[in-house]
């Protein structure tokens, strides 16, 4: 079986002494992993989360790991070296992407929109809106949309910072992230990149 995709890295694994396990989400297949064959000429920055690739993945069976072998269209990370709070955003939304989806389950949504958002970190200044954004979308098209429009026990629409985890409503405040944690992360838990950009953010935040 053998197919060719664009694609957004999430994560890069060792697998043996010349080789990665790399996972990609895909614009039409899903979030897919594949080996892939690491000469030691090879540039690091081509499987760095967030990088825009070109890809063919190649097995004898479809349930097979099977093989990459992609080029990069952009290292978008490496753009980010010197923005500590983007880079961590980045890292946040490939590593909750990975973590979160079933792999091999196509999510032509998410695919556009975080492509999208990683644009977004390199190009908008109110990034942070698209971030927030990508972790509702994420969660809705897991089946956990939640409504933020008002809080679901006074009907008040203002210091909306809880989330109700029993419907999905906003009551007062806690973020998506309870969501995350206990209904799609599993025992993994949240990513700790996750939390380190929750304290970066507050800090920026501050007056």
């Amino acid at each position: 079986m053998k197919w060719t995709d664009s694609g957004i890295v999430l994560s890069a694994r060792p697998f043996g002494e010349n080789s990665r396990i790399v996972s990609l989400l895909t614009q039409h297949y899903g979030r897919h992993a594949g080996l892939v064959k690491v000469p030691k000429s090879r540039s690091r920055l081509s499987m760095e989360a967030g990088a825009f690739v070109e890809a063919t993945w190649n097995a004898r069976l479809s349930e097979h790991l099977g093989q990459w072998s992609f080029e990069t269209t952009a290292a978008m990370g490496a753009r980010l070296l010197s923005r500590p709070l983007p880079l961590a955003a980045l890292s946040t939304a490939c590593s909750l992407t990975d973590q979160c989806l079933a792999e091999r389950h196509p999510y032509p949504d998410l695919y556009v929109l975080l492509k999208g958002l990683i644009e977004d970190l390199i190009h908008a200044p109110d990034w942070p809106v698209a971030y927030v954004n990508y972790e509702l979308a994420l969660l809705k098209d897991l089946g956990f949309g939640l409504d933020l429009s008002s809080c679901a026990a006074t009907g008040q629409r203002h210091d909306l910072i809880y989330i109700s985890p029993r419907t999905g409503r906003a009551v007062s405040r806690e973020a998506a992230g309870c969501f995350l944690a206990q209904h799609l992360t599993g025992r993994q838990g949240l990513p700790a990149i996750r939390q380190r950009l929750v304290e970066m953010l507050a800090v920026t935040a501050r007056p």
